[in-house]
């Protein structure tokens, strides 16, 4: 039943991402609280202002992080919508997309990685729409700038830049030196107007420490922590036998599909790999990881043959994350 509801294209649904976002929240709303940043991970350049302006209020970060994951949900949606890498118009992905990233009861408060997950999603579009063009240079800039500005209020994020070349490259495979060079200028400005400004203050020493700092720290946030562990491997499970269906489907699939899939590897990759890798990598990169997987997982509930499995994969979804909210 619930998996039937989701496949539906009926446009009252608008309405059930934020009830849906409203329900899975509704714990942290009526007892709200930060997110257990460490030293100067809330300090980046462009999320400043928003730390400041928030401050210690904890019924407001909460609902600036409700009204993002909100906004992004709408936003995998809109991107489905767009390019149909998923053949049916559903509201499947974008409620996927907050059943996983509610699963985390710290990820109920705002973070650097919302305004960075949305800046995101906007590169991606800027990839995608460079399908079948023969002029992309704009695409190219544009794609390392939303980068870029989404780096400068979560650092990680520049570790994702090797998706907007590959991106590209399977995207558009006669990509000349150009692109590249524009794509990696637009990724560079706002990082030099950046610098700039820090220099004109004389406060290099401060953004030398706030990087460092997102690039050293060590986090241990899943040892020791069960429920989280067995929540991970469910996601990932889902993952493997998505994966396992999308190419048994893959020739199938039409062509652009089939390269909209394959860039979305990319962010899924590179999320993946940081998680083991990175030491200042934490919960909250399951915002960003949760973009790929929400269309990977949505694709395989679709379309396997018995539904009753996947009714009982969601069903099992929803109940581990709502005793999440609760463990």
């Amino acid at each position: 039943m619930l998996l039937r509801v989701l496949k539906s294209n009926q446009a009252y649904h608008f309405l059930m991402i934020p009830i849906v976002a409203l329900a899975l929240w509704g714990s942290s709303l009526m007892k709200p609280a930060l997110f257990p940043f460490f030293p100067d991970e809330n300090m980046m350049i462009l999320y400043q202002p928003i730390n400041y302006l928030l401050g210690e209020n904890l019924l407001a970060n909460n609902i600036v992080a409700l009204i993002f994951i909100i906004l992004l949900a709408f936003l995998i949606l809109k991107l489905n919508i767009q390019y149909a890498f998923i053949r049916v118009r559903t509201f499947l992905p974008s409620s996927l997309f907050l059943l996983i990233t509610s699963g985390i009861h710290e990820l109920h408060a705002m973070h650097p990685v919302y305004p960075a997950a949305l800046f995101l999603i906007m590169a991606t579009d800027r990839i995608f729409s460079s399908y079948d063009k023969e002029n992309i240079h704009s695409n190219a800039f544009e794609a390392g700038v939303f980068l870029a500005i989404g780096s400068l209020f979560y650092a990680n994020l520049v570790f994702f830049f090797p998706f907007l070349w590959f991106g590209l490259i399977i995207l558009k495979p006669k990509v000349n030196w150009r692109e590249y060079v524009l794509t990696t200028l637009g990724f560079l400005f706002p990082w030099l107007a950046a610098l700039s400004y820090y220099l004109m203050l004389g406060q290099t020493d401060e953004l030398v420490r706030v990087l460092e700092a997102n690039m050293t720290f060590k986090q241990i946030f899943l040892r020791n922590n069960l429920p989280i562990q067995i929540y991970i491997g469910f996601l990932v499970f889902l993952t493997l036998l998505g994966s396992f269906f999308l190419l048994a489907q893959y020739d199938e699939k039409k062509i652009s599909s089939r390269k909209y899939f394959k860039a979305f590897f990319w962010i899924f990759l590179i999320s993946s790999t940081l998680i083991v890798a990175h030491p200042a990598v934490s919960r909250e990169i399951i915002v960003i990881l949760a973009i790929p997987l929400t269309y990977l997982i949505s694709n395989h509930l679709l379309f396997m043959k018995k539904q009753i499995w996947g009714e009982v994969f969601l069903y099992l979804l929803t109940a581990g994350v709502i005793y999440l909210q609760f463990a």
